[in-house]
């Protein structure tokens, strides 16, 4: 089930009840955390002074508070403001790394304090970091957003933000820094392995899927968020969109239709909407200029002229026997060479820039076999391949010298060699088949980038 964060409006009476931590009860009849011993009453506050953090040392206290104001900020950039805050965030920790792992090492509560309510998450660091830690963070701010202006007298219902909300505004905030992988998106959505919408707002708890599966609902998920606010006034309808979900109780794609009207779409309409949004993030940009392995592997994609015999069978000329193309009538030869001088044509754009040269030059020796031109083709063509076979072959000498630098470089050296020689006899001893979340994962990932 989706995470809950219910309310209990319950004013603090007494002193005992406003010496804990949040200043109020916790949900769900939860004890409220024992007050801290008072030498290790410690807090640091963030930037903004909106997240206020317990607990630990002050280093942790200090990353914690560095990370929640960049979730913040990044929550900021990607669908505007909506005023100031109005609730704080406290975050206690508890424990220390390598203390027993707890069932959990989050959790989210919710208080009311004099004037207002409080949101707390508590931490333990049994594992240092938690994970999902921006996510948790994330929920936060978008329940906080649901609270201003509300008085406890107009909750009616438990506060809740769908899973594919989440996960799309993290997925929108890596594609935005350039950190999430566009081959990942094009592999899913070339198997079509990716969530159609009203699929997505059914799921209640992504945690339960297996690691493809949830690899393709965070992609997909992340390309709906995207796509409402590329949307004529899309952060406008975002930012109100937010303001309603943490306390809104019905259907999730009404709530959809309410703030992004241009969604209500026929059936028909809308699939071929959602295939454009999908497309859109699996290709790849028209200016990401290639490297030299990419722009090789694209002039092997490329360069194949096409055609059928009279038998009708497929035929597929390769850059290395261009020369035969002469044997074909004009009419059918300018035919068959038009899409692929096409195609070139736009690679010419994102090709490596040393690649660029050689590329006009197939483009050259097309057209002239298009104009039934025979100038020493045959020895151009060898010269070509020539070069390319030289271009490959600097950038591996390139990566491996940087490497090579990077290694003798090092300023420090560990000195353990045991594991060196352990890794050799490893990888000379038969591989044995691991099971495990780490394999399990793997196997997903070899699925989908198979082929590709």
């Amino acid at each position: 089930m989706r995470r809950l964060i219910s309310y209990l409006v319950v004013l603090a009476a007494n002193a005992a009840a406003q010496d804990a931590p949040s200043g109020g009860q916790a949900v769900e009849g939860q004890p409220v955390p024992e007050p801290a011993p008072a030498e290790t009453r410690v807090k640091t506050e963030s930037s903004s002074r909106q997240f206020v953090i317990h607990g630990s040392d002050f280093a942790m206290r200090s990353a914690i508070a560095t990370l929640a104001e960049e979730t913040r900020g990044e929550l900021l950039s990607e669908v505007g403001d909506d005023g100031p805050w109005e609730h704080s965030i406290a975050i206690q920790l508890h424990g220390k790394n390598g203390d027993p792992v707890p069932a959990r090492t989050m959790r989210t509560q919710f208080f009311q304090v004099p004037g207002g309510f409080r949101l707390q998450l508590d931490i333990h660091l049994a594992k240092g970091k938690p994970r999902d830690l921006d996510r948790a963070l994330l929920e936060l701010l978008l329940i906080e957003r649901g609270l201003r202006g509300l008085g406890p007298e107009r909750l009616e219902a438990a506060l809740s933000i769908p899973p594919w909300l989440l996960d799309g505004l993290v997925e929108s905030f890596l594609w935005r820094r350039g950190d999430r992988d566009r081959d990942l998106y094009a592999a899913l959505f070339e198997k079509n392995q990716l969530f159609p919408v009203k699929k997505l707002l059914e799921v209640e708890n992504p945690a339960e899927m297996d690691s493809m599966s949830r690899a393709a609902f965070r992609a997909s998920t992340g390309a709906l968020v995207m796509a409402l606010l590329n949307q004529t006034g899309g952060k406008k309808a975002m930012v109100a969109m937010l303001k309603d979900v943490a306390t809104f109780e019905g259907d999730e794609m009404a709530l959809l239709l309410k703030h992004f009207p241009g969604m209500n779409l026929g059936e028909a309409s809308f699939a071929k909407w959602w295939a454009l949004q999908l497309a859109r993030l699996s290709d790849t940009p028209f200016l990401q200029v290639l490297d030299i392995r990419e722009t090789e592997r694209e002039l092997q994609r490329l360069l194949v002229v096409r055609f059928k015999d009279a038998g009708g069978a497929d035929l597929a000329i390769p850059a290395d026997q261009f020369r035969d193309l002469l044997a074909l009538p004009l009419e059918k030869r300018r035919k068959a060479i038009g899409p692929v001088a096409e195609r070139c044509g736009v690679l010419l754009y994102r090709a490596f820039p040393a690649h660029r040269p050689i590329l006009v030059e197939y483009l050259r020796i097309l057209g002239e076999i298009a104009h039934d031109t025979d100038n020493s083709v045959g020895e151009r063509l060898e010269s070509l391949a020539g070069q390319r076979t030289h271009l490959l072959a600097v950038g591996l000498r390139v990566r491996d010298y940087l490497e090579w630098y990077r290694i003798t470089n090092a300023k420090q050296l560990s000195g353990d060699f045991e594991s060196f020689i352990e890794l050799k006899e490893n990888l000379q001893s038969p591989p044995t088949r691991r099971k495990g979340p780490i394999a399990e994962y793997l196997d997903d990932m070899q699925r989908i980038y198979e082929d590709k």
